[in-house]
């Protein structure tokens, strides 16, 4: 099991300035292979409608507010980053958002008062995931919906498996990436507290242009 994903050093390391983390989502943009519509598609998936309140649980920089104010959605988003929370505001110009620093272990948000939870790419970094998973439950109203983003087991395999060839060749000892503490096939683990979750697939890849671009999307991470 990967440690290093819940680790605090680390996790400030990651997301103590929202640097890295923006040259990921600047490489899903610019590079992925299908049409950057990622936001656009998890928010048909999550079913937003006016006036409704959505919680982005590790909303980071707030990637998604325009387009949740744009649809008449009531933000709440919750961070543990200072950092992140600075760059959410900027989101937040135009956008009903409340703002929270806090564990999404122990949500500061009363039960039953969400219409929709999102946690994307945040599941990974959290010890007790369970404990998380209860809190969705808790604050997710009556006929609410919660949506979760992660990625495929193997959706880093050829830059991991690269990156633990090259350790080897220098003596160190590799480990693997965040994904393998919450990934596509982690369903059971979601269905211990929402039975009837289910898989929405949707595929696509990175296109780099040279290797430049790779290892710098590597670099953000590994």
């Amino acid at each position: 099991m990967n440690r290093l994903a819940t680790d605090r050093s680390y996790l400030h390391y990651q997301y103590g300035t929202t640097e890295k983390l923006k040259i990921r989502q600047e490489t899903h943009r610019r590079y992925s292979e299908r049409q950057d519509d990622f936001i656009a598609w998890m928010l048909m998936q999550a079913d937003v409608q006016p006036g409704q309140r959505i919680a982005d649980l590790g909303c980071g920089p707030g990637v998604y507010f325009p387009q949740l104010a744009s649809m008449g959605a009531h933000i709440v988003g919750v961070d543990m980053s200072p950092a992140m929370l600075a760059d959410a505001a900027e989101q937040a110009v135009d956008a009903n958002v409340n703002l929270l620093q806090a564990n999404i272990e122990w949500l500061p948000l009363a039960s039953n008062s969400c219409d929709r939870v999102m946690a994307n790419h945040i599941l990974y970094h959290v010890p007790d995931q369970m404990a998380a998973l209860r809190e969705m439950r808790r604050i997710v109203n009556t006929g609410g919906r919660v949506i979760f983003a992660t990625n495929a087991a193997d959706a880093s395999r050829v830059i991991e498996d690269i990156h633990d060839e090259v350790a080897l060749q220098l003596g160190y000892q590799s480990g693997r990436g965040v994904d393998e503490r919450f990934n596509l096939d982690h369903l059971s683990l979601v269905r211990g507290i929402f039975p009837s979750a289910k898989v929405v697939l949707r595929e696509d890849a990175f296109v780099y242009p040279d290797s430049e671009a790779a290892l710098r999307y590597y670099a953000s991470g590994m």
